[in-house]
């Protein structure tokens, strides 16, 4: 169970801090994040480019009431709003608004290759409302909640 003390940013000096440093690294990345997107959408009909859904991101979205219309929608139609390199993968993250009521998304894609990719998790941001800006599009609290 998550305490109250969680919601609320516990050092916001240090928040601020990170997430100067943050924006700076995603407004140069999330463009490059975007072409790659736009590229891989534009490729996925010839065969060759693949986004596969890996077990984790199955499990999470069965747990967050996530269809698959909800991620084909993303998707299609949702925007790079960080991108990240692992030791593993460039991976990206994607917000879409989904259904009647514009539920936003947010979807995790391993960019493991030029043609592949994988989904690793999917949820929705509003579950963690204190770390986004109004429009879940940036990250504004980079607390950690097991401190």
């Amino acid at each position: 169970m998550i305490s109250i003390e969680t919601l609320v940013c516990k050092d916001e000096e240090e928040c601020q801090r990170k997430r100067e440093r943050w924006e700076h690294l995603q407004n140069r990345f999330c463009a490059i994040g975007q072409r790659e997107l736009d590229m891989f959408r534009a490729r996925m009909g010839d065969g060759k480019h693949k986004i596969l859904c890996d077990k984790h991101f199955y499990k999470r979205s069965f747990e967050r009431s996530i269809s698959e219309a909800d991620f084909k929608e993303v998707l299609k139609c949702g925007w790079v709003v960080e991108r990240n390199k692992t030791a593993k993968a460039t991976s990206i993250m994607l917000l879409g608004y989904v259904g009647r009521n514009y539920r936003p998304l947010h979807i995790v894609i391993d960019m493991v290759s030029e043609n592949l990719w994988v989904a690793v998790t999917a949820y929705n941001p509003q579950s963690h409302a204190w770390k986004w800006n109004e429009g879940f599009d940036k990250r504004v609290c980079f607390c950690n909640p097991d401190d």
